[in-house]
């Protein structure tokens, strides 16, 4: 049997979740980058409804940084998640009683995301 078993597959779970949810953020970050090939043929009818000239254009341009952000969140969310997995790994398995450092990371992750969703929101309601 492996000694702590139950904690190092609360951790492996906690790893996966971590993985799964920077999966998810990528995947949608290049999804909004993609979608601006759309945005350009779609010209016409963003004329047809109104826009301002120039428009498409910046929603596109918006749309795709704003997926590579949403890239590079997904990628450090899966990097924060290797590393807690490693370093709660060789924790579990320490004679020794220890505290947990305390990080603002994923609060700033959170709160990146949040905005993005907001913003992300604000520009599906308004069009």
């Amino acid at each position: 049997m492996i000694a702590n078993y139950t904690t190092h597959a609360a951790n492996e779970r906690t790893f996966l979740a971590w993985i799964r949810t920077g999966l998810a953020v990528a995947a949608f970050g290049i999804l909004l980058a993609k979608m601006n090939a759309l945005v350009g043929k779609s010209d016409s009818l963003c004329a047809s409804h109104g826009s301002v000239d120039g428009s498409p254009a910046l929603v596109a341009a918006i749309g795709h940084w704003f997926g590579l952000a949403l890239l590079v969140v997904g990628i450090a969310i899966i990097a924060r998640g290797g590393v807690s997995f490693e370093r709660m790994r060789s924790e579990i398995d320490g004679e020794e009683v220890k505290k947990l450092p305390r990080t603002c990371l994923e609060t700033g992750l959170s709160a990146v995301l949040a905005i993005g969703v907001g913003i992300l929101g604000v520009y599906i309601a308004v069009r």
